[in-house]
């Protein structure tokens, strides 16, 4: 994979309602405002294949799903997303934001399901052929912070979501971990403040990469 291809590339991660697509919209803004093109893509999805992987993973009907059936399947969905349509897009020079990638896998399956971490790190470089984002923006909010945004935006809970407080808090302990291993790409950021303040911060930290 060419090292250069990534600089384009942008994540954003964190467990649900912690305000990803509210930040993914406002640099989407940003960025078009400074004439640039930019892509929005979604994990798992973005792709016919990627989607209909989605339905699998996300029904409640697939709650007896085993941990490694589920690694296999969101990393199924994300090389079809990988090759279809983030490394041509990178290729044509245009910017790539993913609505979760790499990580969300080591820190869901890996850290929360408890898989073996370098069967986790194996099956994430293949399923990617190597390719990192340039940035990845890190919100953090509690597990029960984003319980309540749930239940108070009228969300019924999908497969994934059912999972249970302690699962996510495995999540979270887990992302702190990962952001770790990779100090200069993560950009970690308190989600629970004003949308305004985490999006300035986002952008004083793309104007530094």
């Amino acid at each position: 994979m060419d090292e250069h291809l990534n600089k384009r590339f942008i994540s954003f991660e964190g467990i649900d309602f912690s305000g990803k697509s509210t930040q993914i919209q406002l640099l989407k803004k940003y960025l078009e405002s400074c004439n640039e093109t930019v892509f929005v893509l979604r994990e798992p999805g973005g792709t016919e294949i990627s989607e209909r992987i989605r339905n699998i993973l996300l029904d409640k009907k697939h709650m007896n799903m085993e941990p490694r059936a589920e690694i296999l399947l969101y990393s199924a969905a994300r090389v079809q997303l990988t090759v279809e349509k983030i490394i041509p897009l990178l290729q044509k020079g245009v910017y790539v934001i993913a609505d979760r990638f790499v990580d969300s896998t080591s820190a869901y399956q890996g850290y929360g399901r408890g898989l073996e971490q370098e069967a986790v790190d194996f099956v994430n470089q293949f399923a990617t052929l190597g390719l990192l984002p340039a940035l990845t923006v890190y919100i953090r909010i509690s597990p029960e912070e984003a319980m309540r945004r749930r239940i108070d935006n009228g969300f019924d809970a999908d497969r994934l979501e059912s999972s249970g407080i302690e699962f996510f808090q495995k999540v979270c302990a887990g992302y702190e971990k990962v952001a770790q291993k990779w100090p200069d790409r993560f950009f970690k950021i308190d989600g629970t403040q004003v949308i305004e303040e985490i999006h300035r911060q986002i952008i004083l930290r793309l104007k530094k990469v």
